[in-house]
């Protein structure tokens, strides 16, 4: 697709925002990792700071180090010898201390983790980065935050876009399977998020932004019509694939947030991954959590439809009971728990004034509520789709126990003061009933 036309244009929106990009260059083709070299003269760089694993280094590192030298460009590395590189303080502390200040940008090679350091890292010392893909794995290459853990809970900080976002087939098309359809699953969780997203403008009031929501949709659309190229590890799908992983991200950076490509099913997805570690066990890609995650949420909204709510009995619902809340907030989130009180005292998500407001609003717009309601599809519709590109659908596939599940459902939302299915069902006091009845129905 041409981004060129989006990257080089403002809009003026219907949302009374103008958004821009940030982001010059975005080479998605054959041999864009050769072009990396005259894009750094052009953006007036001399020495690069490069940061990868030992994976990604052996795909695209030592390639364009071989680049680099032919041009004469000097440059600094540094290569994770983590066995599984987890995104936390330790990680960024060892870019700190190999760090040569005498960089003048810093190029991440690799996909989500790598990204995510490389974004937070390059804000942090106040230098622009370049991103060197080497999955379509995930949909952040292009978005403005890097959710990294600290203190043991998943933490999303402001950062920004990248300068440059490269994409050499030669590279992505070659990434490992389960990678590829981990990329398929994080556009898929676009039909929960985008719901959540909407529930919260009609119940709280949210910015709502109708053109990066159909820049998203657009994104799930464009993967939606890849799923055959892709299982058959078609060279231009993938290709494909990863324009539509960048273009959600672009819609992430018009918010300023990741609102148009996160919701709930991040939210299960980021309590798994903060568990696996506490417990640990090998982590389970960003993206194939999503999918899975995105199947349970959309149970969830299916149940949400079948409860035949109307306004008379919304209006009859109180608050639930919050006696227990610190000590389940200690047992379930562990060494994070404190920072998940913490967040509670800060925002008040659960606080008695606030379920009372959002009871009110939700039983003024319960038509409109219904309507959003309607706009996910049945769970099997999602399930199909991910077995099209052979991605697991079931939690059990990836080591997910059902009392994972059932804990994620109920607690989940605490990591996050957004709002999606998973506080709305919380307010209407039926969240425990539907983690008991997802774990009991459902092939998990």
């Amino acid at each position: 697709m041409n981004f060129a036309s989006i990257l080089e244009q403002s809009v003026e929106c219907t949302c009374g925002r103008t958004h821009s990009v940030q982001i010059d260059t975005v080479e998605i083709d054959a041999g864009a990792l050769k072009k990396v070299p005259t894009i750094l003269k052009r953006d007036g760089y001399m020495r690069p700071f490069l940061i990868a694993d030992q994976k990604t280094y052996e795909v695209a590192g030592k390639q364009l180090v071989t680049y680099l030298e032919e041009e004469g460009i000097n440059y600094s590395v540094f290569v994770y010898e983590d066995q599984e590189l987890i995104p936390n303080e330790q990680a960024v502390g060892k870019l700190l201390l190999n760090f040569n200040t005498e960089c003048d940008v810093v190029i991440g090679i690799g996909s989500g983790t790598i990204n995510d350091l490389s974004r937070f890292f390059s804000h942090q010392v106040g230098l622009r980065y370049y991103i060197v893909a080497t999955a379509p794995s995930m949909d952040g290459y292009a978005s403005t935050v890097a959710p990294l853990i600290r203190n043991s809970l998943k933490t999303t900080f402001e950062c920004q876009m990248p300068q440059a976002i490269i994409g050499d087939l030669e590279v992505i098309s070659r990434a490992p399977k389960d990678m590829i359809a981990a990329g398929f699953g994080d556009v898929i969780g676009k039909y929960t998020c985008l719901a959540d997203w909407k529930l919260s403008a009609l119940i709280n009031g949210e910015y709502y932004c109708e053109t990066a929501a159909r820049m998203t949709l657009d994104s799930l659309q464009r993967t939606i019509d890849l799923k055959e190229g892709i299982s058959n590890g078609d060279y231009e799908a993938i290709g494909e694939l990863m324009e539509a992983l960048v273009l959600a991200g672009i819609a992430m950076s018009y918010v300023g947030n990741s609102r148009p490509a996160s919701g709930s099913e991040h939210h299960l997805s980021h309590f798994w991954e903060m568990r696996f570690i506490f417990e640990g066990k090998n982590p389970v890609l960003h993206g194939t959590k999503v999918g899975i995650a995105t199947v349970l949420v959309a149970r969830l909204y299916q149940y949400l439809k079948e409860e035949g709510l109307d306004a008379v009995a919304i209006e009859k619902i109180t608050r639930p009971n919050m006696d227990d809340w610190k000590d389940e907030m200690n047992r379930v989130f562990l060494g994070a728990a404190s920072e998940v009180i913490s967040l509670e005292e800060r925002v008040g998500k659960n606080a008695a004034s606030g379920h009372q407001a959002r009871i009110a609003a939700m039983a003024k717009n319960w038509r409109d509520i219904e309507a959003v309601l309607n706009t996910v599809p049945e769970p099997q519709v999602i399930i199909s789709l991910l077995k099209s590109v052979q991605a697991p659908v079931f939690a059990s596939q990836v080591g997910i126990s059902e009392e994972l599940i059932q804990e994620a459902i109920l607690y989940a939302k605490e990591i996050r003061p957004r709002y999606t299915i998973l506080q709305l069902l919380w307010d209407l006091d039926v969240l425990p009933a539907y983690a008991t009845r997802i774990v009991k129905e459902c092939d998990n």
